[in-house]
């Protein structure tokens, strides 16, 4: 029984000491901004981290007078 448990707080030490993804990644806080002749809109603001910060730096649409992106900081 003892083994057991040992061999159990071995499991728990080693994945414990592993750190997640997410801290390893880059990670902003990014707010969705339209701006257009009426004014500039700011939406939520949301924490993106790694492909999806990467996609949302990337998102730019301009369709007519209004523009759509996230300010990522």
């Amino acid at each position: 029984m003892k083994r057991i448990l040992r061999r159990i707080a071995i499991l728990l030490v080693l994945a414990a000491s592993i750190p997640s993804c997410q801290l390893l990644e880059d990670c902003k806080s990014c707010t969705l901004v339209t701006e257009s002749s009426s004014g500039t809109y700011y939406g939520t603001t949301a924490t993106y981290c790694g492909d999806q910060l990467a996609e949302k730096e990337a998102d730019y649409v301009s369709i007519g007078g209004t523009t759509t992106y996230y300010d990522c900081k």
